[in-house]
């Protein structure tokens, strides 16, 4: 991200066809660790999401006078973290049953503390200023957006509000097209209704425009010949769908160490809040199975969908990336909140209900900054050396350094970020 936001802050957005590039500007051209997609400058760019994260951040840090660095990045990530919480609650507010206003809010805020007390949220939000992240938050606004076309009557600008924010989905991050078609999925027993097919006509013609659009502005780097080269090498890669040569370290759907990593994946973003979530689901659905019901999951079944569509599409990926999980936390808010105001109306005794769950969430909150602690590396000596050589690098302008024993692989991106030089690998 900071690569592509001092190259456009150097040289300006439509000199890299407002694309992520990840090439230094003053530095040897047609030169760099991992080729994806090149313009006729030699200029290599990251064409694995859609670009709006990127053009978000620099936006923000134009309209604003800020610096490009880590800590501006980090403010934003804090914004978009608190705003997504605010926007669940609401829609739990929008979707909730209960008469008593005390107990819409005490679900409002289980909601929040759900999604903000989530131990991958909370390094995703503090550690990972990226599309993954800004493309979660767009998938709140869409799921409160289509939460409103659903309740109001207010026609042009419900539809209107729906459109956009499915177009900075799309624009942001590939789930759009999950959201798509998680939309077919949930609803396609009510194309009867038009309410219902007006809007998941309205999603998909969103979607389908913004894609169009990020189709044109990548294919005005190199063709489409680059661009289906570089696109379907990097979905090789993730999915994990054509042999295990193809993809990230071997982790492939027919390797049982993917469906391993995939657990533990499970674990992780369950792990605080989450198995608190998973505790009322059995509670509410095996020991008071008819007291619970009905409960209209929609809006949460739409979030559930969403998110697994694209992790099963990018399967070998999902099983490593630690933040790739982070889209599973909407889904857990809102189911959380949904089953805690069900917990509340069902029992007899709401206040012992509201008494174990705030002392459960207090467990939840000391395991969850527990995990995030340990997951925030702390300065060591290869930090140290990875900076010495970074700065020696920039001082005698190198291109090209040696894989020796000292590094690992992924460390010239660091080195290649921290010199400002396009680098590679000599082997």
């Amino acid at each position: 991200m900071l690569t592509t936001l001092k190259a456009w802050d150097s040289k300006g957005l439509s000199e890299y066809h407002a694309a992520p590039v990840q090439t230094w500007p003053e530095a040897k051209k047609f030169n760099h660790y991992y080729q994806r997609l090149e313009d006729k400058e030699g200029n290599n760019y990251y064409v694995s999401h859609p670009p709006f994260a990127f053009i978000a951040n620099y936006g923000l840090i134009q309209l604003f006078g800020l610096s490009v660095n880590q800590a501006t990045l980090q403010w934003f990530l804090i914004f978009i973290f608190l705003a997504g919480a605010l926007l669940l609650a609401w829609i739990i507010k929008q979707s909730s049953q209960q008469t008593e206003q005390r107990y819409v809010q005490l679900s409002m805020l289980a909601a929040m503390v759900f999604y903000l007390l989530n131990p991958v949220n909370l390094f995703a939000h503090s550690q990972h200023n990226f599309s993954e992240i800004w493309g979660q938050f767009f998938l709140i606004t869409t799921l409160a957006a289509w939460t409103l076309y659903l309740q109001s009557d207010r026609v042009f600008i419900v539809r209107l509000l729906l459109f956009l924010s499915v177009a900075l989905l799309a624009a942001t991050d590939w789930m759009g097209l999950t959201f798509v078609a998680a939309l077919f999925i949930i609803y396609f027993r009510q194309f009867k209704k038009a309410h219902i097919r007006y809007g998941v006509i309205l999603v998909a013609a969103s979607a389908l425009v913004t894609y169009g659009a990020v189709a044109f502005q990548y294919l005005s780097i190199g063709g489409f010949d680059a661009l289906y080269r570089a696109l379907g090498i990097r979905y090789l890669e993730r999915s994990g769908f054509f042999g295990s040569h193809y993809t990230d370290m071997g982790y492939d759907v027919l390797n049982p160490e993917t469906w391993l990593l995939v657990l533990k994946q499970i674990h992780n973003i369950l792990s605080g809040p989450g198995y608190i979530v998973v505790a009322l689901a059995v509670m509410c659905f095996v020991f008071a199975r008819k007291k619970c019901g009905p409960i209209d999951l929609s809006v949460q079944k739409i979030a559930l969908w969403t998110a697994l569509l694209f992790f099963v599409a990018v399967l070998s990926a999902s099983s490593i990336h630690y933040i790739y999980t982070a889209r599973f936390t909407p889904f857990i808010a809102l189911a959380g909140a949904a089953l805690f105001a069900k917990s509340i109306e069902v029992f007899k005794k709401p206040g012992i209900v509201i008494g174990v769950f705030i002392f459960l969430m207090h467990l939840a909150a000391f395991w969850s900054t527990g995990i995030y602690h340990k997951s925030i590396p702390e300065p060591a000596i290869k930090q140290a050396q990875l900076n010495a050589t970074a700065l020696f690098i920039k001082e005698n302008k190198i291109d090209a350094i040696p894989l020796t024993n000292d590094f690992v692989e992924s460390d010239i991106i660091y080195l290649s970020y921290k010199s400002e030089r396009n680098l590679v690998w000599i082997k």
